[in-house]
């Protein structure tokens, strides 16, 4: 690449952001759109917890109240993003390189959702197994991607400019290839110590069974969510197809 490719690159890549808007502006509707509808389920879900006068303790009963405060917090700073981008700035197309804050925190907020249930998860395989490694493992990676998420944030907030976003490339990556590995570990290992406690007894194997069902199927949707999103923001930085993967990834995990 010569030193003139250097200089006009940027000038392509902005122009190419304020022309393309079906590429850029669409991919944070429908991201909006769904991060909106998945809330709306879990919105269901927290009323039907609530509702239910469960006899949790405190620990888990406070940890679904996180999880809710979370989801609201991220889903109404989402819809204020996206007003700002097509009502505020309406026709100003050069204003969609811009990076508003809720864009630039997404990471934060995801990890601050998953890490607190990946530490339930894994308490919970502690207490299957007996086996304090296999805690051990499970909090080095839930530890490693919830630090990670959090660099993703911190080296995000300071770029103002979509155009930059090329450097948290390596950040993004190591972030849901390590999301991917926990979810799937605690995945894999729920499902091996639940299937080892089954008892002979048809109704209570029935919803060891679901379990483990549902367990495999959560994994498997968050997964392809991170795996989408590494690949998405890995080759198609020129988009914003990514945002359709990470904004609702919180969810997700609720």
């Amino acid at each position: 690449m010569s030193v003139s490719d250097i200089i006009v690159e940027p000038s392509f890549v902005v122009k190419a952001y304020a022309t393309d808007k079906d590429l850029t502006l669409g991919p944070l509707v429908i991201a909006v759109v769904l991060n909106s509808f998945l809330y709306g389920v879990c919105v269901l879900q927290f009323s039907t917890y609530w509702a239910s006068d469960s006899k949790d303790n405190i620990t888990i009963r406070s940890l679904v109240a996180w999880v809710f405060l979370l989801d609201t917090f991220h889903s109404c700073s989402l819809v204020y993003m996206l007003w700002v981008y097509v009502v505020d700035n309406f026709n100003n197309p050069n204003f969609l390189t811009r990076v508003l804050w809720p864009f630039s925190t997404t990471p934060i907020v995801t990890t601050l959702t998953s890490f607190p249930i990946q530490v339930y998860l894994s308490w919970r395989i502690k207490g299957f197994s007996g086996s304090i490694r296999v805690f051990i493992y499970l909090m080095v990676l839930a530890f490693a991607q919830t630090a990670l998420g959090f660099a993703c944030s911190i080296s995000a907030i300071p770029l103002k400019d979509i155009t930059t976003y090329r450097k948290l490339i390596p950040f993004v990556d190591a972030w849901q290839v390590l999301t991917v590995a926990c979810d799937v570990s605690i995945t894999v290992l729920l499902s091996w110590y639940l299937s080892k406690s089954r008892t002979g007894i048809k109704r209570s194997d029935n919803v060891i069974a679901r379990v483990i069902q549902t367990s495999i199927e959560t994994a498997a949707f968050g997964a392809f969510f991170c795996i989408m999103d590494l690949i998405t923001f890995t080759s198609l930085l020129q988009t914003n197809l990514h945002v359709i993967f990470a904004f609702p990834m919180g969810r997700i995990y609720t």
